[in-house]
C-alpha cells in the first residue's frame, strides 16, 4: 500500500470516528431533551394544583374570560394600579416587595393581564384597544376612577395609550424603565419587534416545549426569590411553581406578534398634559442605547414630570429597589 493510500485510509477512520463521536452526543442529547419534556409535562399538572386560585380576585371581561388581580389596601389614599412587562411569569409575587415597600403612599391594585399569571388565555388580538378596554372595565368594575398607572416594560406602551383614552382617570404615571413607540427606531437588533418576535417562534419549542426552562427556573429560582426578601416560605412555594410551570402561551405568543402593531398605533402619542409622568431608567439600557432616555423625555409634557436614570438593569423593582422606591416617594412628595 502506498504512503498516500495509507493516509487516505487513516483519515476516512478519523472521520468514522468522529462522526460515531458526534452520533453518540446528539443521542445523548436527544434522550437528556426528551426525558426533561416527559418530566415537564408532568410536573405541570401538579404545579398548576399548587397555584390553582392561590391568590386574588377575578374580573370577568365581555368575552368571558378572567383577570386576575389583588388588591392591597393601605391608610394612603392614592390608588396605584401596577402593570408588568411582558411575559411576567406572577405579577403579584414580582411586585410583593414593591408593593409593601410604597404601601405608604399607595393602595395597590396589582393586574395581570390576560395571558399572564393565573389569568385566562385572551380570545381576542392582543392589540392596544383590547388590551386597555380590559383594564377600564377591570378598574370600572371596582368603581375606581382616580388613580395612578405603574407600568413596567412593555406596560408602559398599554399605560401611554391607557392615558389618552381616559385622561380624567389617571392621576399620573410612573414607568419603571418603560417601553416606548419609538424604541423601534433605535438601531440595536433587540430593539425591532420582528426580531423578538422571531426570536420568542424559536425559544418556544426549544426552551419552553422541551422542559428546558423549567430547570432553569428550577436553578435560578432562590437567586429571583432573593431580590423580593418579603416573599414567605409559602408564596416562594407557589411562586416557584408558577416560574416553573410558566411559557410563551399563545396570548403571549400574539401580543408579540402585536408589537410592532402597537407601538405604530402609539408613535405619535404623548402623555396628556394634565398626566405628571415619572419615569425612572435603568443605567444599563441608557449605556447600551444612546437614545433611551431621550426617547422618554420627548413623551411628557405636564412641567411636573421627571425622567431619571439610576444605576441597575431592566427590571429595577428587582435589582435596585431602594432606589427605585426613593425616587418614587421623592417625585410623590413633589
Amino acid at each position: 500500500m502506498s504512503k498516500s493510500e495509507n493516509t487516505v485510509k487513516k483519515a476516512h477512520k478519523i472521520r468514522k470516528v468522529i462522526l460515531r463521536i458526534l452520533g453518540i452526543l446528539l443521542l445523548i442529547i436527544a434522550v437528556l431533551i426528551a426525558v426533561l419534556s416527559i418530566r415537564h409535562h408532568i410536573l405541570n399538572k401538579r404545579d398548576r394544583e399548587i397555584y390553582a386560585d392561590a391568590y386574588g380576585e377575578y374580573y370577568t371581561t365581555p368575552q368571558g374570560r378572567k383577570m386576575n388581580y389583588t388588591r392591597f389596601d393601605s391608610d394612603a389614599e392614592d390608588v396605584a394600579v401596577i402593570l408588568p412587562g411582558y411575559g411576567c411569569p406572577t405579577v403579584r409575587y414580582e411586585f410583593d416587595a414593591f408593593v409593601k415597600g410604597l404601601s405608604d403612599r399607595y393602595q395597590f391594585i396589582v393586574v395581570e393581564p390576560l395571558g399572564y399569571g393565573l389569568s385566562d388565555g385572551a380570545v381576542s388580538e392582543r392589540n392596544v384597544t383590547n388590551f386597555c378596554e380590559e383594564l377600564h372595565g377591570l378598574l370600572a368594575s371596582l368603581h375606581c376612577d382616580k388613580y395612578t398607572l405603574i407600568a413596567h416594560s412593555i406596560g408602559g406602551l398599554y399605560s401611554l395609550y391607557y392615558a389618552n383614552q381616559y385622561p380624567d382617570e389617571v392621576q399620573g404615571f410612573i414607568g419603571i424603565d418603560a417601553s416606548v413607540p419609538h424604541q423601534c427606531d433605535a438601531d440595536q437588533w433587540i430593539a425591532k419587534p420582528k426580531n423578538v418576535y422571531f426570536l420568542y417562534k424559536v425559544m418556544r419549542p426549544l426552551l419552553y416545549g422541551s422542559g428546558i426552562n423549567r430547570l432553569v427556573s428550577e436553578l435560578s429560582f432562590e437567586q429571583t426569590a432573593a431580590q423580593i426578601p418579603t416573599l414567605s416560605e409559602d408564596d416562594k412555594r407557589i411562586a416557584k411553581a408558577i416560574y416553573c410551570a410558566a411559557g410563551l402561551n399563545d396570548t403571549l405568543m400574539d401580543e408579540m406578534k402585536m408589537l410592532e402593531a402597537n407601538m405604530l398605533e402609539c408613535y405619535d402619542m404623548k402623555f396628556p398634559e394634565s398626566v405628571p409622568v415619572l419615569y425612572v431608567l435603568a443605567k444599563d439600557n441608557t449605556d447600551t442605547m444612546p437614545d433611551w432616555e431621550q426617547y422618554h423625555k420627548d413623551l411628557v409634557t405636564n412641567p411636573d414630570s421627571r425622567v431619571t436614570v439610576i444605576e441597575g438593569a431592566h427590571y429595577l423593582h428587582l435589582t435596585s429597589l431602594q432606589k427605585l422606591t426613593e425616587e418614587i416617594t421623592d417625585w410623590h412628595h413633589k
